[in-house]
Order: C-alpha cells, then sequence, then structure tokens
C-alpha cells in the first residue's frame, strides 16, 4: 500500500496526504547514502509533491525549513521485489527434510497442515487485516516499496482500500500511473478473452509456466514497450542438481530469450529488458550467461533457498557472468521477515559486502524493473522513499556500511514514503507528524516504534494495529496456528 502523491494549495503551510501532514517542503539532514558517495553531514530537501528538491552538503545547503537531524546513516528506501506478503503472518515454517524443488514441498502434507490450509481457511475473513500488518513488517525491515500482496483482481472488494497507504505497492498502487490497469494498444491478442490489463508498472508471476501463451506474448510486448517497466517471474526454483527445477529456465530461455535466424548456426538473443527471475537456484553457468545476454536479472532469496533446498543460487557464477543482483526476503516463513534481515543474513552466511548489498537492496531492483527515475537513490526528482537507520557510521573508516548490514528493525529510526513519514521511533514520529494524525504504538525487537495508519486500509475501518492483530490471532488460533511476532533476524 502506498501514498498517492500530493496537491498543495501554495499560500497553505501544512498540506494533508492521506498517510500524514508534514510541511509543504521540508527537510532532514545526517550521514547519507547518495548515487556520489556517502556524505558526512548532507541535507536533502522534500518538496510538497513528495519528490527529492535537493541533496548535498548541508554546508551549501539552502533548505526552506530548518533540517531534522537524523542519527546514524539515511538511505535509500528498500525495494522488495520477492515477497508474499499475506503468508507473512504466519510462523516460520522448519521442515523436517530439504526438497528437491518447490512442487516438492507445496505437495507435501506438512506444508498443507501447517501453511497452506490455515491460509486459505483465514484470508476470506482477513486478508485486509494480513495485508496491513504484513505491509507493517515490510516497513520495520527498511522496505519502502513492495510486491506480492493482495490484488485487486481478487474477490473480495475491500482488497483497494488494504492497499492505500503505507508500502508502495509496485504490482498494484505504485503511484507512477497516471490511471490504472493499464492497456497496450500496440500489442494485439488473438483471443478476445486473453487477460489485457497491466494492473501498474511491474507485473509478478509466481508461476509463469502456467500463463496462457497468449497473456506470456502479450506482457512480453507491453515490457518492450515499457507499457510495462518491469516483469518478475519465479523460475527455476529447487536444488542445485534438481533437472525438473532447471527445465523451467531452459522452456523459458527457448521461448522467450533466444530466436532463431536464418543462416546462422545458432539463435540469437533477444532482448529482454525489465524481466528479472526470482531464485534461480537451479541455474548453471551457461544459464547466466544466457541470461546476460539477454539482459535479465536476477532476484536473490538466499535464506529461504537455504532452509528448503539446503543450498541457494549460484551467485558467484551470475557476478561472473554480470549478472545484475537484487536481494529480496520471498516470505517470512521460509525466509526473512523483511530486508534489513535478509541482507544480514547475506551478510553473515555468504560474506556479501555491505557496499554491495545496499545496492542490491535500493538502486538494482530499481534498475532491475525500470524504475529508476521513480526511486532507488537520493537523487533530485526522486520520489522521496528513504529509511534512516540509528546505527554508528564512521565516514573515515573502510567499510562504512557495515553497521547497516548488522542492524536489525530496532535500528530503522524513520521510513519516509512519499515524503511521508510512515513508520519509525515513537519520539521522532511524534515531532514530525501533525495533531489528528491516527497512528498505532507497537514494540519492535524491544524498541518503541509508531506507525502512521492516516489513509490507510486500517484508518478506513477505523481499526487500530492492536484491532489488526487481535483479528488476525482469532483467525488463526482457530485454525490451530498463531500470528507471528516481527522476527528480529
Amino acid at each position: 500500500m502506498r501514498l498517492h502523491s500530493l496537491a498543495c494549495a501554495v499560500l497553505l503551510a501544512w498540506c494533508w496526504t492521506g498517510a500524514s501532514a508534514l510541511a509543504a517542503e521540508w527537510s532532514v539532514a545526517g550521514v547519507m547514502v547518495t548515487p556520489n558517495g556517502i556524505l558526512a553531514d548532507g541535507t536533502l530537501s522534500i518538496s510538497g509533491d513528495g519528490k527529492i528538491l535537493s541533496v548535498g552538503p548541508s554546508a551549501s545547503a539552502q533548505p526552506s525549513t530548518s533540517p531534522v537531524k537524523l542519527s546514524g546513516v539515511i538511505l535509500p528506501g528498500f525495494i522488495d521485489l520477492h515477497d508474499h506478503l499475506t503468508w507473512n503472518i504466519q510462523p516460520r515454517w522448519l521442515p523436517g527434510r530439504k526438497f528437491n524443488n518447490r512442487y516438492e514441498w507445496q505437495d507435501s502434507a506438512e506444508y498443507d497442515r501447517l501453511l497452506n490450509n490455515p491460509h486459505y481457511a483465514a484470508m476470506p475473513a482477513v486478508a485486509c487485516e494480513a495485508e496491513i500488518y504484513a505491509e507493517i513488517k515490510a516497513l520495520a525491515g527498511g522496505a519502502t516499496s513492495v510486491v506480492g500482496g493482495l490484488l485487486s483482481s481478487d474477490k473480495t472488494s475491500e482488497n483497494h482500500k488494504c492497499v492505500a497507504g503505507l508500502a508502495r505497492n509496485l504490482d498494484t498502487d505504485s503511484g507512477f500511473l497516471q490511471q490504472q490497469p493499464v492497456f497496450d494498444d500496440k500489442c494485439p491478442t488473438v483471443r478476445p478473452e486473453t487477460d489485457r490489463k497491466i494492473l501498474d508498472v511491474v507485473d509478478n508471476e509466481v508461476f509463469p509456466l502456467e500463463l496462457t501463451h497468449e497473456r506470456f506474448e502479450y506482457l512480453l510486448c507491453a515490457l518492450d514497450h515499457k507499457t510495462l517497466r518491469g516483469m518478475v517471474v519465479h523460475l527455476a526454483e529447487g536444488a542445485s542438481t534438481d533437472s525438473a527445477a532447471h527445465r523451467e529456465y531452459s522452456m523459458l530461455s527457448k521461448e522467450v530469450l533466444l530466436a532463431p535466424v536464418i543462416g546462422k548456426p545458432k539463435p540469437v538473443p533477444i532482448p529482454r529488458d525489465g524481466l528479472a527471475l526470482v531464485h534461480g537456484t537451479a541455474l548453471r553457468d551457461a544459464d547466466f550467461l544466457g541470461m546476460k545476454d539477454s539482459n535479465v536479472g536476477l532476484i536473490w532469496s538466499p535464506r529461504s533457498n537455504d532452509e528448503l533446498y539446503g543450498s541457494t543460487t549460484n551467485i558467484a557464477a551470475a557476478r561472473l557472468a554480470k549478472v545484475d543482483i537484487a536481494i529480496a526476503p520471498d516470505w517470512s516463513p521460509s525466509g526473512s521477515a523483511g530486508m534489513l534481515q535478509e541482507m544480514g543474513y547475506a551478510y553473515r552466511h555468504y560474506g556479501v559486502s555491505s557496499d554491495e548489498l545496499v545496492a542490491m537492496a535500493t538502486s538494482t531492483p530499481a534498475k532491475l524493473v525500470r524504475i529508476s527515475d521513480y526511486i532507488g537513490a537520493l537523487a533530485p526528482g526522486q520520489f522521496a522513499d528513504f529509511v534512516a537507520l540509528n546505527v554508528a557510521i564512521d565516514t573515515t573508516r573502510p567499510n562504512t556500511l557495515n553497521p547497516v548490514v548488522k542492524a536489525t528493525p530496532a535500528n530503522v529510526s524513520l521510513v519516509v514514503v512519499g515524503g511521508q513519514a510512515v513508520y519509525g521511533d515513537k519520539n521522532l514520529l511524534q515531532q514530525l507528524l501533525p495533531p489528528g494524525a491516527v497512528t498505532s504504538d507497537l514494540k519492535v525487537c524491544g524498541a518503541d516504534k509508531l506507525v502512521n495508519l492516516s489513509g490507510t486500509g486500517a484508518a478506513a475501518h477505523g481499526w487500530t494495529l492492536d484491532d489488526v492483530k487481535a483479528h488476525l490471532k482469532q483467525a488463526l488460533e482457530a485454525l490451530g496456528t498463531s500470528l507471528t511476532d516481527i522476527e528480529c533476524d
């Protein structure tokens, strides 16, 4: 759920945007990670329409309002391109064995009993609450943009309300489009029943090979025209030696990444800018080279891969092929509860540098789905989506950003989406938000936090966060399971 751009009258000192009211222009100061490097003392100014006006050294900044000084470091908001949000209300699942591929665990009695059956039994009653709670979990991990939430095409008529406010939903409610859904008239379809809707800037396909051929071709055509900015597909998920999982990539490659040319012995790569593969744990060295040839990106979720298959994607081979790699948590039952936690996991278990991990959570996912003109960096003209972490940063030392990937959700002091403060330390948000803002207290990893529910599905229903949690607990406990807390690691 996200915040729509606001229109403010010039003479108003404050403007109301649904999620929070802030000065028509405001600014923050502190250590900042910018496209040009780390500013030891920078100032970022935010306009009334929720975009970044300027970023630069505080010594030369001329903000119209006194900056809010933030301790620690200010980074672009994390972009989560791989999640299954409404599943994140359930406890961690620790299966008693490893699996060969995703079809194997999805067909297991254990998965049905502990996750699948409770999820689908609960959703008719508490889908909206699940979305709200899951997005607060995402904010707690520093994410400002997500995919994988409730779709407007779901049966419940309340879904649109549930994806209003809080995080930016790139696949349903990004705030980047003038109208929704979008149709690409340059991409004809033969069958009139073919779904031609493009819900938002990113299309998220969990089972891409189950799409009809015509729907898949239509999406690729829209991707080619940039009517659709990004297409995220789950593919080749399983053990590194699993032939069935690898076969998925072979099928996709033959159909959409390669084109036969008369007179040439081998097919030639088709550029597929904006296409990104999720998981890819069964991919081989040659596959990564093929992805690079077609400009296809990779979204890496190591923790869930390790839990389910005992290993993860061959990131060394992907790097060697120069494939662009983003990181994302998958879901909290077997992955991480949020972006920050997944970054920490990759740092601890795979030795990925902090600089690379920050890029994998910010600029790289924006690049993969071609929304770098909107978000992904602290730069003028971009939407003011950022996160502040209260950690000790020493800009004079090497590996300056190591404290970021060692942080926990307790260190997330402020999350801003579209220029609006939506989550953070209780004392800080109370200073930023105006009287009348609808807020709820929560404790995350021992720290007192506040979430701004103004303009969200919760506020539309008159719910506090405690109400949301109570509804979820009641529904889940009746099904023999429980509501999970916001995990710290």
